[in-house]
């Protein structure tokens, strides 16, 4: 009796099936994990904007009514949509200022999240 030296056909397409369900696992784990690395940077960016955008605010002393003021930054080569929104609190010497930054140049839907909101409570200047 002579037994074959080797693999038989099936045994390799078996094999490749396995190391072709492993490669496509990790390719699929690799591209989730480009998605997040991406999208806690642009966390990290949005946050780096606001808390830029409230020290600022302090260090000038702005005062102002309430409302709610839009612009465009361009930071690290992306463009964020910062929002202002002040209100009125208790008192007439201290406002609340809220501070969303969104990615994009465009005003977000209405209801959707932003990447970032910093809040803060800032007292009338004296005169």
């Amino acid at each position: 009796m002579s037994f074959c030296n080797g693999f038989t056909l099936l045994e390799v397409m078996v094999a490749l099936a396995v190391f072709a369900l492993a490669a496509s696992m990790l390719i699929l784990s690799d591209g989730n994990s480009i998605r997040q690395t991406r999208y806690q940077q642009e966390k990290i960016l949005a946050s780096q904007i606001a808390d830029h955008y409230l020290n600022v605010l302090h260090a000038e002393g702005r005062w102002s009514g309430p409302a709610v003021r839009p612009q465009i930054e361009s930071y690290a080569g992306y463009q964020w949509y910062v929002r202002e929104t002040s209100s009125i609190t208790g008192s007439p010497d201290f406002r609340r200022v809220q501070v969303e930054v969104f990615i994009g140049e465009s005003e977000p839907e209405k209801g959707s999240a932003p990447l970032a909101r910093l809040s803060t409570w800032l007292r009338r200047p004296r005169q």
